[in-house]
């Protein structure tokens, strides 16, 4: 088989073209290249590297970037009128000039354009994908442009670096160089495009959350504004603070003023008690009167601007006249009181002086203590309107803020995202392709030799390989072990399939039934556990039907006598030997057998099928052995377990197992070495296999 499997591959690989392999790196920058966030070069795990790496292959694997590659290639091709040797072989040439008609190739073609020729290539696929000229050049295994073709470009990733090697086969070497050239320009540019799309969507995201935060940020602001341009606040804490200090002032000043106030009225009243006696003069002088109404009307004013105004030129002014005023009533009362005293003798001119002095101190006082009172509820007021003020001032301002932090987080944000989009652009032109694709001169070696070598040693392993799986894959019998390992029941010899022993052995079949028969009886004799001069009782049992055992008891009887042993041999069903219902309650060889069993040395028994028929269990217990025949080629199953655990139980000894039906290998576990046809390098390896280096047999001297 191996021969003519090599035969066959030699002859259909006659015609295989010759291949060319075209290569080509690319630098990555993955794991050591540097980006804006990161000017000391990225640092990534494991997992990230290898997930980067994975990411790259699939876009470059991918169907869209090989179709692209595809349909720019056949735009190259199309661009020139004949053959060239950097772009196209001849033979790669005619061939698409079969695929591809000549009003087709102008309908498509865009001179000196090959961007625009593509684009007419993608309509055109896209719109007659059910062509046949389609389907030529884009389904077409054998085409240069089939996606199936330009996928065989194998991605690998230099070990641990950041370079990736691209390699591509075919059998036109300007096609191997010009595919992996136009998949570099293709993958570079779709690298670009995914990663910056992906970045400029979020920036387009936070510009317009900025744009909005700032906008919130402007509406809080100008809200503030208006508020405090309605309420005329320049600055809350200043004029607070301006005044709380103008109020304490005031109430120390209010506060001085009522001492002064009670210290002047006290020493008013005290001077007219002591001029009690002079009081009408002094009521009725309405001279007098008119002036320190007028002088008091001047304090008043002298007060409210002191305390308001604070208006100096006008303050002296008002002070002038009042000394005036002052001095025309000292005189006046000089001039009428100055002989006059009072009733304690006292001059009443001195008293007058003190009387003017502390009524006019007295006026001051009133003057200023109204004008205080009415600054204090200006001031309680200014208060209660402070504070609603200074409540709504500090709501605007902690929106104000909320919205300021809420605008600067977003721009820096976005800020990130300008930094990763210029990253990414940097990193995306930093795919570099360090070596070029280049044109392949010589052909890769001939794949003719090793699919030969290779056809020999699949030719050749077949056979075995199917054995194998056979032996492995059949649950039958087979053997003497399995069927000790599967009944756990002694195994006392195998007999082969006669079939196999007339076509496959060089042996003579009748010496070789002897040597294993007597083999069988040597091991039933073993078994026999009877010591006196009764006959050998030997029950020969299956559990199935045709399962060989009329024909192995018949095997054995032949063999015994040959060897002057005499045997009874019972089958069912002949002479008096009826299998029915009646045999379970048989208890005697003679009610199944006119013979008399005592004359012979060997009786065999041959019970039906224990599974499908009733049988004796008295004479099964009674035989001196009992052997249980089984088919090779059976599968053993729990029904056979459950009857041979109840045979054994009626019966004072196991009974012993004999397979029938064997293959030639299996005898010879039992008889050693038979003689049959075999190849020599069959008989080469199976002595190898039992390190046996030597002939099996001296040669005769």
């Amino acid at each position: 088989m191996a021969f003519m499997l090599v035969l066959v591959v030699f002859f259909f690989t006659r015609d295989m073209p010759k291949e060319y392999q075209s290569e080509t790196e690319i630098f990555t920058g993955i794991t050591s290249g540097m980006s804006v966030d990161n000017m000391d070069g990225a640092k990534m795990d494991f997992f990230a590297a290898n997930n980067a790496f994975d990411n790259l292959i699939n876009i470059i694997q991918s169907r869209q970037t090989i179709e692209e590659v595809g349909m720019r290639l056949l735009a190259e091709h199309l661009m020139i009128d004949t053959p060239l040797v950097n772009l196209i072989s001849e033979d790669s040439w005619e061939q698409l000039n079969e695929w591809i008609s000549e009003e087709k190739r102008k309908y498509l073609v865009v001179v000196n354009d090959t961007d625009s020729t593509y684009l007419n290539i993608l309509n055109w696929y896209k719109s007659e994908f059910h062509t046949d000229e389609v389907g030529a050049l884009f389904n077409n295994s054998a085409s240069p442009y089939c996606y199936k073709s330009i996928d065989k470009v194998t991605v690998t990733r230099l070990q641990n670096s950041d370079l990736l090697r691209l390699s591509y086969t075919y059998t036109d070497p300007a096609v191997a160089q010009r595919t992996l050239v136009i998949l570099n320009e293709v993958f570079i540019r779709l690298v670009a495009d995914i990663k910056v799309s992906q970045t400029n969507d979020i920036v387009a995201y936070f510009r317009a959350q900025v744009d909005m935060a700032d906008a919130r940020l402007n509406a809080a602001e100008e809200k503030m504004k208006v508020f405090k341009t309605e309420n005329r606040v320049i600055n809350y804490g200043e004029q607070t603070k301006s005044i709380a200090m103008m109020k304490e002032y005031m109430e120390d000043e209010y506060q001085k003023e009522i001492a002064a106030k009670a210290s002047a009225e006290a020493a008013v009243t005290r001077l007219e008690v002591q001029l009690s006696s002079n009081k009408e003069m002094l009521k009725y002088s309405e001279n007098l009167l008119l002036k320190r109404q007028e002088l008091a009307d001047i304090n008043s004013e002298i007060a409210i601007l002191e305390v308001y105004l604070n208006d100096e030129k006008t303050l002296i002014e008002l002070r002038k006249k009042a000394d005036k005023i002052e001095a025309e009533m000292s005189r006046d009362l000089t001039n009428r009181m100055e002989y006059s005293r009072t009733t304690e003798g006292v001059s009443v001119q001195k008293i007058l002086e003190q009387w003017l002095k502390y009524t006019l101190s007295l006026d001051r006082v009133e003057a200023r203590i109204k004008v205080y009172e009415e600054r204090k509820i200006y001031f309680n007021n200014t208060y209660d309107e402070f504070s609603i003020i200074g409540s709504t001032i500090g709501k605007l301002e902690r929106e104000i803020t909320i919205k300021e932090k809420n605008y600067l987080e977003l721009l820096h944000s976005l800020n990130l995202a300008l930094m990763r989009l210029s990253s990414e652009t940097l990193s995306s032109d930093g795919l570099i392709v360090t070596v070029k694709p280049y044109f392949p001169l010589s052909p890769l070696p001939a794949k003719r030799l090793l699919l030969v070598m290779l056809s020999f040693i699949i030719g050749f392993a077949i056979p075995y390989v199917w054995a194998l799986l056979k032996d492995l894959l059949d649950l039958s019998i087979k053997t003497g072990s399995r069927l000790e390992k599967v009944s756990k029941s002694k195994h006392i010899g195998s007999i082969p399939w006669q079939k196999l022993v007339d076509d496959k052995s060089l042996l003579d079949f009748d010496e070789f039934k002897s040597q294993y028969t007597r083999l069988i009886w040597s091991k039933i004799e073993a078994e026999n556990e009877n010591t006196s001069n009764k006959p050998i009782l030997v029950n020969w049992m299956s559990l199935h039907k045709q399962e060989g055992k009329s024909y192995t008891a018949e095997l054995l009887k032949s063999e015994l006598e040959k060897m002057g042993v005499t045997v009874l041999y019972l089958k069912p069903n002949e002479s008096t030997y009826v299998v029915n219902d009646a045999l379970n309650r048989v208890k005697e060889l003679t009610q199944i057998t006119d013979e008399a069993a005592g004359a012979y040395h060997v009786v065999i028994l041959e019970h039906p099928a224990l599974l499908e028929s009733p049988y004796s269990k008295t004479l099964a217990a009674q035989g001196s052995v009992n052997v249980l025949v089984n088919w090779a080629g059976r599968v053993w199953c729990a029904a056979d377990t459950r009857k041979l655990e109840d045979l054994n139980e009626v019966s004072d000894h196991k009974a012993v197992a004999l397979l029938n039906g064997v293959d030639l290998d299996e005898m010879e576990t039992m008889v050693g070495d038979i003689l049959k046809e075999r190849s020599w390098i069959h008989k080469k390896l199976k002595g190898l296999l039992r390190f046996q280096f030597k002939p099996s047999a001296a040669s005769a001297s």
